[in-house]
């Protein structure tokens, strides 16, 4: 077999492996993610839970990286702080080495039959759980194909004395198999992959333990290179903790270098299996490392904190107003879940302030700022919404009954106007990407929608605070307003192109800009329609 045929059948195999770990995590993604967030901010008060949630959780939907980012998601939503989401992490370093365990089963060979299960459930299923399973099984198969290929393709280099001693050397200067281990999987970003190829070469017995856990160190830095990039226009936090990550996986790299000859001879007492050793070694290394770190996770954040200077901006974790003890007080559990709804209301406002600053100023801190605080809504409007569920379900008197009501149908009215900030934040990402500007009558138009949409929102939510149907009457009287700018500017928008004035590029996002600023506006006419309507407050 030449080179070149080695290499595509390698290749071939680690891009199924790949595959197979994007379809079986997505498949243990749609049983937990809508729980994921809710598990990791209940269940990390201490670093102690903190690992033990990490390691069950990555363990389970089988990516470090996900967890990572759900992290980094809850820092910049306030909802973690930077050493809750430490602990998470140094959890999810054990939880990813069940990859490796599975991998290293002889199991793999029998891939066809496991296929076969998981298409048959995935694709011919009715009920959504079994084709969830069917895809986790069918992920599995595909990762075991991609083992088998891999092992196959690796074969004729047992024959090829240069890449035989290469590996050799990696053994024997390890700082060599740790750095092409980190370079490697830092461009595929799969640690598991990168261990999965080291396994296989085990399989095929062409590589030696000490160079095999080489491979494996590096591996581990590596994997840091998800959390690196998804963090780069994250908060202070998110950075941290991808410096934190980063920083652990460096320092226990460096220990068990100068360790290897020793940690290596241990290893070896645990199979006779090459490929089982390999996995075992990823395993001990993440369980020691973390066991390890436990202990300093406070000079750890202080240490990422000095690396990554500055203050957080400060977004308050969780409700402030509601009580679950006070629910047997139905009257008083409403005026509550009316306070925590005009603190969203108030957060929703800032979003879109932020959003017309950036439009005019170009200033992405700002963007970040606003895809923070949409994460802080969304979580709000969830906690909220399930508050008010559990009112419904109490003694009512009728007022009360119309309260919630329409305190039910606002909460979700802000949440959306939450949605459409973030919505122009996108836009105007993608309009600095592009490199596409506004001529200054466009700018001049916009800066005239923004003003009234925000001023019709503020106002509604004005209305909102006291109930004051005088105040919600000029909501009514604002938004018919807007629906006839919005109108006017469209006309003059297409004007200004038969006239070759604006740029047909420019064009579509002028556009979405004008209809996210008028549903904001539609927004704000149902909750001051609610008022004016529905209830006697």
């Amino acid at each position: 077999m030449s080179l070149l045929s080695i290499v595509l059948e390698v290749l071939g195999g680690l891009s199924l492996f790949l595959y197979g770990l994007f379809v079986l995590s997505n498949g243990f993604k749609k049983v937990f993610s809508s729980k994921l967030k809710q598990i990791l901010t209940t269940l990390t008060k201490n670093s102690i839970r903190g690992v033990g949630l990490g390691a069950f959780v990555t363990s389970i939907i089988q990516s470090s990286s996900i967890t990572v980012v759900t992290l980094i998601g809850l820092l910049n939503a306030g909802l973690l702080n930077l050493r809750e989401a430490v602990g998470v992490m140094l959890g999810a370093e054990i939880g990813t080495t069940v990859t490796a365990q599975i991998v290293a089963f002889k199991i793999g060979i029998y891939y066809s039959p496991i296929l076969f299960i998981g298409f048959i459930l995935w694709f011919f299923s009715r009920s959504k759980k079994l084709r969830y399973i069917g895809q986790v099984i069918l992920g599995f198969g595909l990762l075991f194909l991609g083992m088998h290929l891999m092992s196959s393709g690796l074969k004729p280099l047992r024959e090829m004395p240069f890449f035989i001693n290469l590996l050799i050397r990696f053994g024997q200067i390890p700082i060599l198999g740790v750095l092409a281990g980190a370079l490697f999987t830092a461009v595929i970003q799969s640690s598991s992959a990168t261990i999965g190829l080291v396994i296989a070469m085990g399989m095929e017995g062409i590589i030696n333990l000490p160079s095999a856990i080489a491979l494996v160190l590096g591996a581990n830095i590596g994997t840091c290179i998800t959390g690196a990039l998804a963090s780069i226009k994250s908060s202070l936090s998110a950075r941290r903790l991808a410096i934190s990550q980063l920083l652990v996986n460096i320092f226990g790299v460096l220990l068990f270098v100068f360790l290897l000859p020793y940690f290596s001879r241990m290893v070896a007492f645990t199979s006779s299996n090459l490929s089982r050793q390999i996995a075992n070694a990823h395993t001990f290394f993440n369980v020691i490392v973390t066991l390890t770190s436990i202990p300093l996770v406070g000079w750890l954040v202080r240490l990422a904190t000095k690396i990554v200077p500055g203050k957080e901006a400060e977004i308050e974790k969780g409700t402030k107003f509601l009580d679950e003890k006070i629910l047997n007080v139905p009257s008083v559990a409403i005026l509550q879940a009316h306070k925590e709804i005009l603190r969203m209301a108030t957060i929703t406002q800032t979003m879109l302030q932020e959003a017309k600053e950036a439009f005019f100023t170009q200033n992405k801190s700002l963007v970040r700022s606003i895809k923070e605080k949409e994460e802080r809504v969304d979580e709000l409007h969830h906690i909220i919404d399930n508050y008010l569920t559990k009112i419904s379900t109490l003694d009512l008197s009728e007022k009360e009954s119309k309260t919630l009501t329409f305190l039910i149908h606002s909460v979700t009215d802000i949440e959306r106007v939450g949605d459409h900030a973030d919505n122009l934040a996108e836009l105007l990402e993608f309009k600095i990407k592009q490199g596409l500007s506004f001529s200054s009558k466009a700018q001049e138009e916009l800066r005239l929608m923004f003003e009234k949409s925000i001023q019709s929102f503020s106002t509604a939510i004005s209305a909102f605070q006291n109930y004051n149907k005088e105040t919600a009457q000029k909501v009514l009287e604002i938004e018919e307003g807007v629906n006839q700018l919005e109108r006017t500017l469209r006309e003059r928008h297409y004007q200004r192109l038969r006239e070759g004035i604006c740029k047909k590029e420019a064009g579509p996002i002028y556009l979405e800009v004008l209809s996210n600023l008028e549903r904001v506006s539609d927004h704000a006419e149902n909750i001051a329609a609610g008022i004016i309507l529905d209830i006697n407050l």
